[in-house]
C-alpha cells in the first residue's frame, strides 16, 4: 500500500509538530534537566537548518536543479536582517520580511543565468555566487564587520514580548521557529501537489513533453529558484534572531554541501527527505567528531554507505519498498477502450464556425545548414478530419510535426492554425493555441504517476495564481477537483484508469503510448498530431485506437497521424499526404495513394501493381 500525500502530512504534522511542541516541557512532566537551554538551541539549529533543506528540496527535487550557493542565500537572509535591526531599529517582523523578499529578489537574478544551464555549469554558476559572496562579507570590514561580523544584535519582540531562545523569559523563539518550520513543510506540500509543482517536476523529467503541453521551463525553474532562495532567507533571519552574532565563517562553501547531502540523503522530492535528512546528517557530524582528524573520511564513507544501498535516499528508498509491497500483479490487457464518458464533452469540444482547413502548410521548408529536410510542403488538413502523414524513413514526416508543434522554425514558407498564421511561434504558444502531440518516443514523466501525467496536460487551463494554490484558496481546490475528474475520465477513455496511482515509468510499452494520447488530449487541442502511435501496441490495441482516433474525429478534433502500419493508415485516414526525401510526391484519398506509382517505389524501390503492393505491405 503506497501511503497517499494528503496522509503523509497529516501524520507528519500532527505526529511530528506535537512532539516537538511538548519538548521544552520534558523536564517538568518527566522531572530530569533534559532539555537545558544549550540541548533547545541545538534543536532550533536543526530545524532552522530543516527549512532551507525544505526550500533546497523544492529546487533539486522539484525542478531537477542542483544549487551549491544555498549557503550564501541563507547568510543573505541572516545579514538582511542583521543590519535592518542592528543599524535601522527594524522590528522581528519587519526585518524577517526583508529577508524574505530580498532573498527572493537576489534569487530571481541568480536564477536568470542558472536556469538556461544544467550539469556542471549550474553547479558552477552556484559556487561562484557562494564564493563571491563569501569574500563580499569578509572584505566589506565597514560594512559587514569582516572577521568580527556583526555582534549585538537586538532581540525581536513578538506580540510586544521579547524573543527568548527559553520558554520563561517572554515570547519563545522555540515555537516561532516551530511554526515557519510547519509553514514551510506545508507549503512544500501545497507546492508540489498543485500544477505548479506537477509542471516543476515535468521539466525535469522531459523538457519536450513539459514544452508542448506549453509549460515554460524557464518560469518554473526560476519559480523552483525564488522559492527555494526564499525558504533560505527565512531561516537566515530566523538563525539572526538565535545567535544574535553572525558572520561570514557561517555560510562558507561546505555549509552548502552539506544542505545538499541533507537533501539528496533524506530523499530528493519526498515530503519527509529534507526533514530526515537534515537530522541524519547534522547529528552525524556531531557523532563523527571523535574520529578527530577521521571525521570528513567516516562522514563520507558512512553517506556514499547509505546512498549505495538506498540510492533514493532514506525516505525516498521506503517509499519505493513500501510501493513494491503493495502493488498488484497486473495483466496486459486493460479495459474495454475507448470509453466515451460526459465528462469529457468538457475536454474535446466541437468547432464553432470551423475554416475550410483547420490546418494549412505553405510552401514548408526547413534546412539544417545545406540539408534540405523538408522541401516547400503544401498540406491541408480539413476541421474533424484524419489527415496522414506517411513517407519513408528519412522522408521528413518528424520534422513536419516539429515544426507544426514549434520545436522547430521553419526556414520558409508558413503554417496556419484555424485561419490564423502561426509560423513563428514556439512550443509553448503551439499549445496554448491548441496544438497536442505525441511524440515518435514516448516522452512520459515516469516518476510521476499515470494520473499526474494526464494532470499536467491541463496546465495552461488553470486560472488560479500561485499565491491561491499555495493557500489553498476555494477556487484553486475547485480546479483542481475539476482538473482531477476530468483526468480520470481520459484515463478511462484510454481504458487505464485502474493505474492511476502507478508510475508511469512502470507501465508496460504499450500502455504508455496510449497515455501520452490521453495527456495530449488534457490540452483540450484543436490539432492533435499523432507521431507513429501504434508502435508497440498489440493487435487488439491498434483495432481499440483506430476506433478511439476515429471517435475523436468525430467530436471535431482534426487529426495529422504519422504512422508505418500501412493497413491502419488505410483503415482509418480521409486523406493521405505522402513525403518522399521532404518532398510531397502524392495527396488524396487513401484508395488513390494505395495505387499510386510515386507511392510504391518510394516504399519497395521499384513500381509494382498495387495488388501486390498491398499483399507486401500486409
Amino acid at each position: 500500500m503506497t501511503v497517499s500525500p494528503r496522509l503523509a502530512v497529516g501524520l507528519t504534522l500532527g505526529i511530528g509538530v506535537a512532539v516537538l511542541a511538548f519538548l521544552p516541557y520534558w523536564s517538568d512532566v518527566f522531572g530530569g534537566r533534559f532539555p537545558t537551554s544549550f540541548e533547545l538551541r541545538i534543536v532550533l539549529r536543526v530545524m532552522i537548518m530543516a527549512i532551507v533543506v525544505i526550500g533546497l528540496n523544492v529546487l533539486v527535487g522539484g525542478a531537477g536543479l542542483v544549487s551549491l550557493g544555498h549557503a550564501a542565500l541563507y547568510g543573505f537572509g541572516a545579514h538582511v536582517a542583521a543590519l535592518l535591526a542592528l543599524r535601522a531599529g527594524f522590528g522581528f517582523a519587519p526585518s524577517l520580511v526583508a529577508a524574505v523578499l530580498g532573498t527572493a529578489l537576489v534569487g530571481a537574478a541568480l536564477a536568470y543565468p542558472s536556469v538556461r544551464v544544467r550539469g556542471v555549469y549550474l553547479a558552477v554558476i552556484t559556487i561562484a555566487f557562494g564564493l563571491v559572496f563569501v569574500n563580499v562579507l569578509r572584505e566589506w570590514v565597514s560594512f559587514t564587520g569582516g572577521a568580527s561580523g556583526l555582534a549585538g544584535i537586538p532581540r525581536g519582540e513578538v506580540f510586544g514580548q521579547r524573543l527568548s531562545p527559553g520558554r520563561r523569559d517572554g515570547f519563545s523563539l522555540y515555537y516561532v521557529v516551530l511554526f515557519f518550520l510547519a509553514l514551510a513543510f506545508v507549503l512544500q506540500y501545497t507546492l508540489m501537489y498543485s500544477r505548479f509543482g506537477r509542471a516543476m517536476r515535468a521539466t525535469a523529467m522531459s523538457e519536450n513533453a513539459a514544452q508542448a503541453l506549453g509549460v515554460s521551463v524557464i518560469r518554473m525553474r526560476t519559480l523552483a529558484f525564488v522559492l527555494s532562495a526564499s525558504f533560505a532567507g527565512l531561516a537566515g533571519a530566523l538563525f539572526t534572531n538565535l545567535a544574535l552574532f553572525v558572520n561570514y565563517e557561517t555560510f562558507q562553501f561546505t555549509q552548502s554541501i552539506q544542505f545538499l547531502l541533507m537533501t539528496i540523503l533524506g530523499g530528493a522530492g519526498t515530503l519527509l527527505g529534507p526533514l530526515v535528512g537534515t537530522i541524519v546528517v547534522f547529528f552525524a557530524t556531531v557523532l563523527l567528531q571523535a574520529f578527530e582528524e577521521w571525521q570528513t573520511f567516516a562522514f563520507g564513507a558512512l553517506l556514499a554507505l547509505v546512498l549505495f544501498v538506498m540510492p533514493k535516499g532514506i525516505v525516498g528508498s521506503f517509499e519505493a519498498w513500501l510501493a513494491s509491497r503493495g502493488a498488484k500483479q497486473r495483466m496486459r490487457e486493460t479495459a474495454e477502450w475507448p470509453h466515451w464518458t460526459p465528462e469529457l464533452n468538457a475536454v474535446i469540444q466541437p468547432l464553432e464556425n470551423p475554416p475550410a482547413a483547420a490546418l494549412e502548410l505553405r510552401g514548408l521548408t526547413l534546412r539544417f545548414g545545406g540539408l534540405v529536410a523538408v522541401n516547400k510542403v503544401d498540406l491541408a488538413a480539413k476541421p474533424g478530419a484524419v489527415h496522414a502523414l506517411i513517407g519513408p524513413n528519412g522522408a521528413g514526416k518528424s520534422s513536419v510535426i516539429n515544426m507544426i508543434s514549434g520545436f522547430y522554425t521553419p526556414s520558409e514558407g508558413s503554417i496556419r492554425l484555424l485561419g490564423q498564421d502561426v509560423t513563428a511561434r514556439d512550443s509553448a504558444a503551439m499549445a496554448a493555441a491548441g496544438v497536442a502531440r505525441t511524440f515518435q518516443n514516448t516522452e512520459l514523466f515516469g516518476a510521476m504517476t499515470v494520473l499526474e501525467n494526464v494532470m499536467v496536460g491541463f496546465h495552461t487551463r488553470y486560472e488560479a495564481n500561485l499565491i491561491q494554490t499555495l493557500i489553498r484558496a476555494p477556487r484553486a481546490r475547485w480546479e483542481e477537483a475539476r482538473v482531477r475528474r476530468e483526468a480520470e475520465a481520459l484515463l478511462d477513455f484510454v481504458g487505464l484508469r485502474d493505474y492511476a496511482d502507478e508510475r508511469a515509468g512502470a507501465l508496460p510499452f504499450g500502455h504508455q503510448r496510449r497515455l501520452e494520447i490521453a495527456r495530449a488530449l488534457a490540452l483540450q487541442p484543436r490539432l492533435l498530431l499523432l507521431d507513429e502511435p501504434a508502435a508497440g501496441l498489440t493487435h487488439g490495441e491498434i483495432e481499440d485506437l483506430v476506433r478511439l482516433i476515429r471517435v475523436l474525429a468525430e467530436k471535431g478534433l482534426t487529426i495529422l497521424l504519422v504512422e508505418h502500419h500501412v493497413d491502419m493508415i488505410m483503415a482509418v485516414s480521409d486523406h493521405v499526404t505522402v513525403l518522399d526525401y521532404g518532398v510531397v510526391i502524392a495527396s488524396g484519398p487513401p484508395s488513390e495513394i494505395q495505387d499510386d506509382p510515386r507511392v510504391i517505389e518510394a516504399y519497395f524501390g521499384h513500381a509494382a501493381p498495387g495488388a501486390a503492393a498491398r499483399k507486401a505491405a500486409e
